[in-house]
Formats: C-alpha cells, sequence, structure tokens
C-alpha cells in the first residue's frame, strides 16, 4: 500500500471534497463500516490555503473528489493519501498523476475510468413511503436547461409541480423531498443518460417519473419507477395522479426499496474498501510533490 493506513481497528479517515450545493446529498457524513468521514466544501475558485488548512486538519487515509473540477491546481501534490476522483459521463478524465483511480457516473463515455455507478445517496435524505398528498405535488430538482424547461413547461402551467434549480443541502434539502410526492427526473441535454436525481427521489418514497435511464442500474421501468418519453406523457401521468394519487403506490414502494442498494452508508464503506485492495495489488500512477 502507497499510503499510510490507520492501526488495526481504528477508524479510516474519509474526507469527501466538492461545493455543497452539488454533491452533500451524494457524501457520507456519518461514520459507516469503520469509516470516519468529513465533507470539506470546495467550491470553485475557494482559497487554496484554506482547503490545504482543512485537508491537514482532517488527516484524511482517503481524499474522495466528489467535483474535481473545481479543485484549485495542485490541491492534492502533498496529500499522502489514496484519492478518488469522481466525474460525470463524457467528462474528461483528470490528470492521472493527482488522483490513483477515476470513479465515472453512468452515460455516454464512461470508457477510462476505475469503476462506473450511480453517486451514492446522503443517508439523512431516506424517508418511509408516506400516502400522497390529494392532489399530489411534483418535483423537479435540477438546473435548468432549454430542454428540461421544454419538458416541464405545460406541466407547471397545468399542474403543481415545484422547480428548485440549485441551493439544496442537508436538512432543507430533505425537507423540500418531504413536501413532495412525484420526483421528476429529466436529462439537461437531448441524448441518453441517468440523471443524478432520480435516486434522491427513490430514497425519499416519491413516485419517480424518468426518462428512459441509458444504463438502468438495476431500476425496472413500471416497477421501480414510471418511464416518460414526451411532455405530453409527463402531463398525461400528473393528469391521472390528480384523480388517484394512489395509483402507482406498489410502484413507489418497490422504488424506495430499490434505493437501498444505493445508501451512502453502504456503498461508500464497499468503494473505499476496494479502492484500498485495487491499490495494494497493482499501485499507482499518481506522483506527491513536496
Amino acid at each position: 500500500m502507497p499510503y499510510p493506513l490507520p492501526a488495526l481497528g481504528a477508524p479510516l479517515r474519509v474526507a469527501f471534497l466538492g461545493p455543497v450545493p452539488a454533491v452533500a446529498a451524494h457524501a457520507l457524513h456519518a461514520p459507516a463500516g469503520a469509516l470516519r468521514p468529513r465533507f470539506i466544501d470546495a467550491r470553485a475558485g475557494a482559497e487554496p490555503l484554506s482547503l490545504r488548512a482543512a485537508l491537514a486538519d482532517a488527516a484524511p487515509h482517503v481524499v474522495v473528489a466528489l467535483a474535481p473540477e473545481t479543485l484549485p491546481p495542485g490541491a492534492l501534490d502533498d496529500v499522502r493519501a489514496a484519492t478518488l476522483a469522481v466525474i460525470g459521463p463524457g467528462a474528461r478524465l483528470p490528470d492521472r498523476a493527482a488522483f490513483d483511480r477515476i470513479l465515472r457516473t453512468p452515460g455516454a463515455g464512461d470508457g477510462g475510468a476505475w469503476r462506473s455507478r450511480p453517486l451514492p445517496i446522503d443517508d439523512g435524505l431516506f424517508a418511509p413511503v408516506r400516502p400522497s398528498r390529494r392532489p399530489p405535488r411534483a418535483l423537479f430538482v435540477g438546473r435548468s436547461t432549454e430542454r428540461r424547461e421544454h419538458v416541464l413547461t405545460p406541466a407547471k402551467h397545468a399542474y403543481d409541480v415545484v422547480h428548485y434549480a440549485h441551493g439544496l443541502a442537508g436538512r432543507r434539502f430533505a425537507a423540500v423531498l418531504a413536501a413532495a410526492d412525484v420526483g421528476i427526473a429529466l436529462n439537461a441535454e437531448s441524448g441518453v443518460g441517468f440523471p443524478a436525481q432520480a435516486l434522491a427521489h427513490l430514497a425519499a418514497g416519491q413516485l419517480l417519473l424518468a426518462e428512459p435511464l441509458t444504463p438502468r442500474c438495476g431500476l425496472e421501468p413500471g416497477i421501480d419507477f414510471i418511464e416518460i418519453d414526451s411532455r405530453d406523457a409527463l402531463t398525461t401521468l400528473l393528469f391521472q395522479l390528480g384523480l388517484r394519487p394512489d395509483a402507482y403506490d406498489r410502484v413507489r414502494v418497490r422504488g424506495r426499496l430499490k434505493a437501498e442498494e444505493h445508501r451512502a452508508s453502504r456503498v461508500w464503506p464497499r468503494i473505499v474498501r476496494d479502492l484500498l485492495d485495487d491499490l495494494s495489488a497493482f499501485g499507482t500512477a499518481r506522483t506527491l510533490k513536496a
């Protein structure tokens, strides 16, 4: 193993880096599976010295960069810890001299990464399936794009659809999820994909209405979520749910059960363990400076 590890029986310290509004929902925030996590709010343009001080204070054995593009150049050059970069589909691979391994979220252009899987969901966002309001309230979480607005606008005008483009994290995000019965997941641009917010809606016990997921990552349309292929399909489903809010309760329950496979406290210990085992077996091309 090229990096120091804790003494036998001691917890493994893991630092999760990234901007809170964008990635906090996918980090581990409480001890689990022998990991002691710490989240460090690392935003684009932040003072490099502050980040270095936070990392020195955390003294991590593993660093997970959930948004490596926001880190200052050389931010991890002298950090003696295993490093994992998490990038989106189609994103350019980070410098392999800066990170030990790369995890890519599902979608087009998955080549070159060590692993590919959806981002886990913070345990604090999980909730039981509750009886639906009458009429149901629908929620879309994600930045506005021309394509998304094209799909959402008729539904926003006709039904109770709430759209949060940014700024949700922690308890506020959990409260917003709890105030909705239906979650809508749309790709930002045309083409196939797996919107990151899809699993958050399932974890919150909502009925998920999503465009075809590619890859599906174990989710089955008609069983775990309801598939939509147009804005007319979205408005039709919301109309039907207004008449019968409980029409897809079995789908809500199945989707909530499937979300357990993506709970942060289950997934991150496994990823970190696999990362360390892989480094022990195959080493790294990363170069430390200073």
